[in-house]
């Protein structure tokens, strides 16, 4: 094991294969909870020591897409060639492989082995991710909203077109949506002035008291995709 980075870990396994680990979410659930510091390390080094992820064939069904941002993708050198795309302002989709104890990112000669071609990539994460996904529950009765669908993979409803089409109605203006972290999204509208200070500082407390942060960035819906909020 190497420091490559202030929180990156590269890990050479017995095998001869090679991953990258990224300490930050680690960090931050050891310094904020000294009780279960000592079972919490437990968990990631078997979780760190078992990462072997070329080692076995890529299932299609495994493939999910989660929501990033540039933070997290500055921390992939050229050579690791992860399997992203740009979604806007300081947010990436990447595209990860599903496992029992843990979210690992692929690359993309990983993707190519199994077959899975670019241009079903992202419809082929978002069947995925409706299969595994819990029900989506909404909470709040506006002008703000909190969304959540099990602990994971609540970010990546950005992805869902159909679900923002239909939740467009509930607020006033265009949907503006923010994802802190990986298991909360937040909403409202755009002409609600209460309902964006509201997901601002919510957002805030989030970014500065949770863990698997994402980012703080506004967006919003128009004509069928994501951009960047820009208030007036």
């Amino acid at each position: 094991m190497e420091m490559t980075g202030e929180s990156t870990v590269r890990i050479l396994h017995p095998s001869g294969k090679e991953s990258t680990a990224f300490m930050d979410n680690a960090w931050l659930t050891y310094s904020r909870d000294m009780e279960s510091r000592r079972e919490m390390l437990e968990r990631y080094i078997r979780t760190v020591t078992k990462i072997d992820d070329s080692s076995d064939p890529l299932s299609r069904g495994s493939v999910v897409a989660i929501v990033k941002d540039s933070t997290y993708m500055s921390m992939f050198n050229q050579e690791h060639n992860v399997a992203s795309e740009h979604l806007c302002g300081d947010l990436w989709i990447v595209y990860a492989e599903d496992l029992p104890d843990r979210t690992s990112s692929l690359l993309k000669d990983r993707l190519q082995d199994a077959g899975i071609e670019d241009d079903e990539l992202r419809n082929l994460a978002k069947e995925n991710l409706r299969r595994i996904l819990p029900p989506t529950q909404r909470h709040g009765d506006g002008p703000w909203y909190m969304m959540t669908a099990g602990g994971d993979y609540t970010a990546s409803l950005l992805l869902f077109d159909g679900l923002w089409e239909a939740l467009a109605d509930s607020v006033e203006g265009s949907v503006v949506a923010v994802a802190p972290s990986r298991d909360v999204l937040l909403y409202t509208g755009s002409q609600s002035k209460e309902g964006i200070a509201a997901i601002r500082q919510r957002a805030a407390e989030i970014l500065a008291t949770g863990n698997y942060l994402i980012s703080e960035t506004l967006i919003t819906r128009a004509g069928g995709r994501w951009e960047v909020f820009k208030a007036n």
